[in-house]
């Protein structure tokens, strides 16, 4: 059929003001199927039912947690079972270290009426995937819309974020992610150069390099280069290398503006690298220390672990610390590249005179201990016997030893004694004395069980129960040397931290 002439073969139709709720409409319809996002949902209901407040949705971490702040007293949190349903999982809580057993809940959605210097809130508490989820509902003031962050509620964060974090004090320990851990701080205070077994001039030498390096920008600004540096801490496993790196931590941070720490357990791959360095660049001026750093410089990540270090991207204030065991199987690109870490410090086994000293710790350690005698002539005696031993060899003959002692008290209870351990032993044969018959006997399974008579490689964690580079002479406050471990994992930023899943009942207080 023919179109009339005059007819118009479309309709043109005039422009009208778009709603601006048009595209917030599309964008729930279409994504907030009941499988696919419970957050919109819950955002559209609460704002269905709370009209004229602000909504902020807040992650819980260790750092932003609404209910351990209230169980610190800090806020009150009342659960509210009258407006709202609650779901939560029941559970046994097993006692641990004298704690008792008993019931636990863990909440899987619960809602509180939350109030804090007076001002009065609503949490939702609600799982959500991996997280947590705290829907913070707070009436609007008079300058706010329903739409804005409330000012309130961003002061409720900060307030809890500054509790979280009371202090810098923490060292940043990355282990496939950043941890604030207080734990590793407090490790490092016990650390000082007065009180590790090491070469006097290599002391200085160490202290001087770091601590010249962030006092010297102005230095490196007037000869136009970048401010950054690198060392590498080298040698057989078990002589000092973990200990000297944190008695320059503990230096670091002691000074009158703290430097930050940050310490690189494992970064494994190219992603864990990137997020390293850029966590460096944010806390610079600051000391990066790479534990092992032949096990995160490999094959696959050299390339972008040199791009990191020397690129085009800026690490001013970042000075870089590496230790390793093996300096022969470092690629050339890292140990022979000044550009990148441009001094080596060797850390050999100890001499003659410091194996005598870490005797004299043994000697000191024991000194209450009824059952053994140890005079001081026995401690160049068994410096003479763990000829080319490391600290961490020495260690284990020790601890050989007294594991010996121990197993046959009856005998080392009739071995007559002097009144301390103070005597230098008199004319007494060497061999009259226990300690020195089996300290003899565990050097030789020592060096038998290597396989050589020089024991320069390290001990594996068989024979140690913990990797020997983590062991080193240290004092207690009562100048009572210790030995230093590496710290546990698992840290966490604060031990407010409430329980990943279950809290025990005696826990929650009036909170719940």
């Amino acid at each position: 059929m023919a179109m009339a002439l005059d007819a118009e073969p479309f309709t043109l139709v005039e422009s009208a003001t778009m709603s601006s709720t048009v595209v917030s409409e599309d964008f729930k319809h279409f994504y907030s199927g009941k499988s696919n996002d419970l957050d919109v949902h819950l955002t559209k209901g609460i704002r269905r039912d709370y009209p004229n407040h602000t909504l902020s949705i807040v992650p819980v971490s260790s750092d932003i947690n609404l209910l351990a702040y209230a169980y610190s007293g800090n806020a009150t949190a009342i659960l509210d079972t009258s407006t709202e349903d609650i779901v939560r999982w029941r559970g046994w809580y097993r006692g641990f270290r004298g704690r008792p057993d008993e019931l636990s809940s863990s909440v899987r959605f619960a809602k509180y009426n939350y109030t804090w210097r007076g001002e009065k809130f609503v949490m939702y508490w609600v799982p959500y995937v991996y997280w947590v989820l705290q829907y913070i509902v707070h009436e609007c003031d008079a300058d706010e819309k329903i739409t804005d962050q409330s000012k309130m509620v961003d002061e409720l964060i900060k307030a809890i974020g500054a509790w979280s974090t009371p202090d810098n004090k923490f060292v940043y320990v990355y282990d496939n992610r950043w941890v604030a851990s207080r734990v590793l701080y407090d490790e490092i205070q016990k650390s000082n150069w007065d009180n590790v077994i090491l070469d006097d001039a290599m002391k200085i030498t160490l202290t001087d390099i770091v601590g010249k390096f962030f006092d010297s920008k102005d230095v490196y600004d007037d000869l136009g280069v970048q401010w950054k540096r690198g060392v590498i801490f080298h040698g057989p496993a078990g002589n000092g290398k973990t200990i000297s790196i944190k008695a320059i931590m503990n230096t670091l941070a002691a000074r009158e503006k703290p430097i930050d720490l940050l310490y690189v357990k494992s970064a494994p791959s190219t992603g864990a690298i990137r997020q390293v360095f850029t966590m460096a660049r944010a806390f610079a001026p600051c000391l990066l220390v790479l534990e092992d750093i032949d096990t995160i410089v490999t094959y696959n990540t050299r390339s972008y672990f040199f791009n990191e270090v020397d690129g085009l991207e800026p690490n001013d204030g970042i000075m870089m610390i590496a230790s390793t065991n093996h300096l022969e199987v470092l690629d050339p690109g890292l140990s022979k590249r000044p550009s990148r870490f441009d001094r080596k410090y060797l850390f050999p086994n100890p001499s003659q005179s410091e194996r005598s000293l870490y005797c004299q710790y043994w000697r000191t350690k024991l000194r209450r201990k009824a059952t053994v005698q140890f005079p001081k002539k026995l401690c160049p005696a068994m410096a003479l016997i763990m000829d080319s031993f490391s600290f961490a060899y020495m260690k284990e003959a020790f601890v050989a030893t007294l594991l010996v002692m121990a197993n046959n008290r009856t005998e080392v209870g009739l071995v007559p004694r002097s009144a301390d351990n103070n005597d230098d032993g008199g004319d007494d044969d060497l061999d009259d004395y226990e300690l020195w018959r089996e300290m003899k006997i565990q050097v030789a399974i020592l060096r038998e069980d290597m396989g050589s008579s020089n024991p320069s490689k390290a001990l594996t964690e068989e024979h140690m129960g913990l990797r020997p580079d983590d062991l080193a002479v240290n004092f207690d406050t009562e100048g009572i040397p210790t030995i230093v471990k590496k710290p546990v994992k698992g840290l966490v930023l604060n031990q407010r931290k409430l329980p990943a899943v279950f809290v025990r009942d005696s826990e929650c207080g009036g909170v719940s």
